[in-house]
């Protein structure tokens, strides 16, 4: 099962890149991130990182510090591992590998489960980093995946963008 996991979210990472990302466009990712939370049951925060910089954010109500944490914790392993959250998870289970021990990070900074995402330029660098927490891990990555094809699906963005289905 984890094997056919990280197949799916090399396949991911690969298919949902960015021709370019502006601080713009993370405010238009960051609802249509919202949006796609809608259809799962329970609150979602939601935040974008371009360069280590926060540039959208929302903690709806019924969220806070615990949210806040996960997200942090999120956004870091996909600024060091430069690949999703999921992804971490799957390889790590694969590989019968520790967070710690194997890929010396601290599990207090940094979180190998669904819900982080790298904002990769098309065929080239990790810029950031899309990261939700508020669901299970699986959820949460189910909800990055809808936002960000439909981010890269809308009139506004479609050819800037890859997202083939």
């Amino acid at each position: 099962m984890e094997e056919q996991l990280l197949e799916q979210c090399k396949r991911e990472e690969t298919e949902l890149q960015f021709h370019s990302f502006s601080h713009n466009d993370a405010l238009k990712l960051g609802l249509d991130l919202l949006k796609a939370s809608e259809e799962y049951p329970g609150i979602l925060g939601i935040e974008i990182r371009i360069n280590h910089v926060t540039v959208f954010k929302y903690l709806p109500d019924g969220t806070g510090a615990y949210h806040d944490m996960w997200l942090r914790r999120k956004s870091n392993l996909v600024d060091v591992r430069e690949m999703s959250t999921l992804r971490a998870f799957a390889e790590l289970a694969v590989l019968k590998e520790d967070l710690q021990k194997d890929w010396l990070l601290d599990p207090a900074e940094y979180a190998a489960c669904g819900g982080g995402f790298p904002i990769r330029i098309q065929d080239s660098s990790v810029i950031g980093s899309i990261c939700v927490s508020g669901l299970p891990h699986l959820q949460d990555h189910a909800v990055l995946i809808a936002g960000i094809r439909r981010f890269l699906a809308s009139p506004s963005v479609a050819g800037r963008g890859r997202c083939q289905d």
